[in-house]
């Protein structure tokens, strides 16, 4: 679980990855030893939560059902978070895909450097709406949008769980 919160630590972006995608069943040679499509997507939870002081649990405010992600989509926001860490790029911005479920974008304040990022997450419940309610898919019509500040430790720790994530589920069977 890769976890991106804010600056007080009362809410945070939640990226679970769950498993990769089951193989399509046909000969041997096409399913991995451990049962496993060998270059699948990963199956995704996504969503934004807050911290319930009450009870010290985290809550969801917005989370995705099940999305699918290609693992080259993740490496390559644990490798733009790194740019923008080490400073070889202004700021980050990515989309989880051709279907742009999850919009993520982070760089520093306005005119300030120093620890503090902001945080740009925008989830895409229009896919979740069609399904659930039957209706035409109206991409980029129903988006969820938060914004908040980070630390820079925590997006490092963010990009290294995507990054860990990422490789154990996508290695090859």
């Amino acid at each position: 679980m890769a976890d991106l919160p804010n600056d007080a630590a009362t809410l945070r972006l939640r990226i679970d990855l769950v498993d990769r995608e089951a193989p399509v069943r046909g000969p041997a040679p096409l399913v991995a030893a451990d049962g496993r499509a060998p270059s699948g997507r990963l199956l995704a939870s996504v969503g934004v939560e807050y911290l319930d002081g009450r009870d010290a649990e985290w809550w969801p405010l917005a989370r995705l059902p099940v999305i699918y992600l290609a693992p080259e989509a993740l490496r390559s926001l644990a490798d733009g978070l790194g740019d923008l860490l080490r400073g070889a790029a202004p700021g980050l911005s990515w989309q989880s895909g051709a279907d742009g479920a999850v919009g993520l974008q982070i760089g520093p304040p306005q005119g300030e450097g120093g620890d503090l990022l902001v945080v740009e997450v925008g989830l895409d419940v229009s896919l979740f709406l069609a399904e659930v309610g039957r209706g035409p898919r109206r991409t980029g019509a129903e988006l969820a949008l938060f914004r908040w500040q980070t630390s820079r430790g925590s997006a490092v720790t963010f990009a290294d769980a995507l990054r860990r994530e990422t490789e154990v589920l996508a290695a090859d069977g």
